[in-house]
Parts: structure tokens; C-alpha cells; sequence
């Protein structure tokens, strides 16, 4: 060893004079766990702080609940009312399109019908509302006393409707300020509107056609009528049609009572009917020159009526009417009933 004290740094040093117990080591302890954060380490203390907060007692406790009154909902509905269709409205517009239809077949006439307007009038009305129009009025009834349904027409389906049946231009018509109707206008008429009454009721046939609105007006029962309106377009022309009707239970006031249960029942009477379509006069030779397919014109129109004699071929004229067909057998029908004594 050399003489001298030994200088830091030296390594050459030895633990010779050292007490052991300053020569004994204390062993390193465990630190406590620490957090750094940006205002320095944190304690434990500060850490369980921070972690179980010490909460106020009353923290959490739900307010008192308050008095609300509730506000009424209004109900609305899911969709709009739809406003209610009445059963005589629903029968005028099903009868719109049977009514072109009809027009179409018998007169040519190829018009659009469709319904405007269906309501109940008092029958004290009719006056009123035929006041001051002019036009032809087909009259249908069940029986040659008993009016139960008014067709109106204006002049302008009038002149279409004749114009159309006899071929001719129905464009460029125009209708005049005294404007009437002919009786062969009006026998026309009978022939193009007896189609219609199918359309009607059961058992009604056209009675007659009519000009004198005011005499109309009192054809038909009191009470309430059925009134339908429709509008009639055909090659730029534009017009009215109205449909007039009793209902049934007014028809059925008008007719007579029913005799009683007790009295005695009635024969059945029979009466002979005999179909004439034409007469026709030849001389006596052209009938010795007849012969298998030879042919006679009778000299009158396809359309002429058939008339139904009763009594015989010598009887009166009791009934018009179409030649047709039932099944396998020639039948007729009737189509206006003659003033007679039936």
C-alpha cells in the first residue's frame, strides 16, 4: 500500500479499519406506487381520491314530480268522409250508358250520355220546371191512363235524333226561334224512343209524344218525383236530357183497389188476335202468274209497325208492335196500344 491518504477515485482501496457495522448494507425497501401527471407525482391518497370520490348524500335523488295537466288530442279520421251515394243516384248513372247505348242502336244517334245531377222534387214543381221550354216529351206509362216516366228532349236532340234516322248531316244544325214539331215528326219520334222504355220498369210502353209542357206537368201521380239530369254530347253539340219518374208507391195509389177475397173469381175470357202486316191489292192475273220464289213488295218500310186486329181480320186496331223471335216461334211486341174499346 503506498503512503498517503487515498484520493477519491482510487481503486486500489481496501476495507482494513472499517467498523462492520458501518460496513453492514441497509437493503433497498419497496416504493410506494406513484403517478405522474402534469402537476407532478401524485400520492396514493391523491390517487384513491380521485378514484372513490367522496359523493354528496343527496346525489341521484330523483325531483319531486310535478303537476302536469295532459293536453286533448283531437281525433282526426284516417281519410275523408266519402259522401254518400243515394239509390236513386246510383240508378240514373247505370242507366247513362244503357241510354247511349239504346240511342245508338235505334236512331244512329252515337251520343256520350252521362249522368249530372239525380235529386227528389215535390210533384207541385213540374210546373215550374217546364216553364218556358220548348222541346218533345216522350210519355212512358204502364197502361194507356197511368204516366210514370217523362223522357224531356230539347229541340237540339229532337233535330239530331231525326237528322241522324233519316240519314242526314247532324254537323251544321242549327235550331230556329219558332221551332215545332210535325206530326210526322212526332210519329218518327214514337218509332226512335218505344226502345227506351225497357230501360224504365217492367210493363212500360212509350204512350205518346207531347209539346204542351203545361199539360205534362199534371201527367204524373203526386207525391215526390225522381228527377235525372244527363248531358248528351255528339259531334260538337252539347244538350240536356232529363228523366222524370214516380216512384213505385205512388204508382201503386193511382191503381185501382183489389177487389175482395170473397168475391167470386173471374171466367177467363178468350179473344182472338190476328197480326196484320200490310194489306195489298194485285190483279187477278199477276196471281195466276205466281209461282215458287216469285215476290210481292208490300210497298211499305222495313220498320213499318205491325198491327194487331182484335175480332178477327175484320176487327179493330188494338195494339202496334216489332216482328221478332222467341226461341224457335215468329212472335210480336207490343209496342203502343190503340184508343180502343180494351
Amino acid at each position: 500500500m503506498r503512503d498517503g491518504r487515498n484520493k477519491p477515485g482510487d481503486h486500489d482501496w481496501t476495507l482494513d479499519g472499517v467498523d462492520e457495522a458501518d460496513a453492514q448494507v441497509t437493503p433497498e425497501t419497496e416504493e410506494e406506487p406513484r403517478l405522474m401527471t402534469s402537476r407532478g407525482v401524485l400520492t396514493p391518497a391523491e390517487i384513491e381520491a380521485l378514484l372513490r370520490p367522496d359523493l354528496p348524500d343527496d346525489i341521484g335523488v330523483p325531483p319531486e314530480p310535478r303537476d302536469v295537466t295532459p293536453k286533448l288530442t283531437p281525433d282526426l279520421p284516417l281519410s275523408d268522409p266519402q259522401p254518400s251515394v243515394s239509390a236513386d243516384h246510383a240508378l240514373a248513372a247505370a242507366r247513362a250508358p244503357k241510354l247511349s247505348r239504346a240511342l245508338a242502336c235505334n236512331t244512329g244517334l252515337k251520343a256520350t250520355v252521362s249522368l249530372s245531377e239525380a235529386q227528389e222534387i215535390p210533384a207541385q214543381m213540374m210546373s215550374d220546371l217546364l216553364s218556358g221550354k220548348t222541346g218533345a216529351i216522350a210519355c212512358f206509362g204502364t197502361g194507356s191512363l197511368e204516366t210514370t216516366a217523362l223522357v224531356c228532349l230539347t229541340p237540339e236532340i229532337v233535330d239530331a235524333l231525326i237528322a241522324a234516322a233519316c240519314g242526314a248531316q247532324i254537323e251544321a244544325l242549327q235550331v230556329s226561334g219558332d221551332w215545332k214539331l210535325s206530326a210526322m215528326d212526332c210519329a218518327l219520334l214514337e218509332q226512335l224512343l218505344a226502345p227506351i222504355a225497357d230501360l224504365l220498369a217492367d210493363q212500360v210502353v212509350l204512350q205518346s209524344i207531347e209539346t204542351d209542357m203545361s199539360y205534362v206537368s199534371s201527367l204524373l201521380p203526386g207525391g215526390k218525383l225522381t228527377v235525372s239530369e244527363f248531358t248528351m254530347s255528339w259531334q260538337g253539340h252539347t244538350s240536356d236530357l232529363a228523366l222524370v219518374e214516380a216512384p213505385a208507391s205512388a204508382i201503386e195509389q193511382t191503381q185501382s183497389p183489389a177487389s175482395p177475397v170473397d168475391a167470386a173469381p173471374t171466367p177467363p175470357v178468350t179473344a182472338l188476335l190476328t197480326a196484320r202486316i200490310a194489306s195489298l191489292s194485285v190483279p187477278l192475273s199477276r196471281l195466276t202468274d205466281l209461282k215458287a220464289g216469285s215476290t210481292l213488295l208490300l210497298g211499305l218500310p222495313s220498320d213499318q209497325p205491325v198491327e194487331v186486329l182484335s175480332g178477327g181480320r175484320d176487327g179493330p186496331v188494338a195494339f202496334e208492335g216489332r216482328v221478332g223471335r222467341r226461341g224457335n216461334q215468329l212472335a210480336v211486341k207490343i209496342n203502343r196500344k190503340r184508343k180502343t174499346g180494351l
